[in-house]
């Protein structure tokens, strides 16, 4: 995914960012979801977002097996699941490998701008 990752180890101050999509790893049964900084300074997935902040029942298992991304929330919703958070980039120790298989007759999604990241301390806003 993000290939040139910057380790850091302290968290950010409170920042702001809309869930704009998720996705489930092949080998596993942990959901990311896929959050872009109301600044839109940085676009990060996360597995440590809590469960209670969406209700994850409702969302398809897997992912976007066209792309080999995750789904994105339909426009409606893009400005609209807005949290304020903590976060840092992963380290590769903390990262979670998740290998999402796609179909190879299509465009794929480019992870290169997408960085893993531990998130805390969420707050909902919507």
């Amino acid at each position: 995914m993000a290939s040139d990752k910057k380790i850091q180890t302290n968290f950010s101050d409170y920042v702001e960012g809309y869930i704009v999509g998720y996705f489930q790893c092949s080998n596993q049964n942990l959901r990311s979801y896929c959050i872009i900084l109301k600044n839109e300074s940085d676009s990060i997935y996360s597995f440590t977002l809590p469960e209670n902040i969406i209700l994850a029942k409702t969302l398809k298992s897997g992912h976007d097996v066209y792309t080999g991304g995750p789904f994105f929330f339909p426009d409606s919703l893009r400005n609209k699941l807005l949290i304020k958070f903590k976060y840092r980039i992963s380290t590769d120790s903390e990262s979670i490998k998740c290998p999402l298989p796609y179909n190879t007759l299509g465009p794929t999604f480019s992870w290169k701008n997408w960085n893993q990241a531990i998130i805390k301390n969420v707050i909902k806003l919507f």
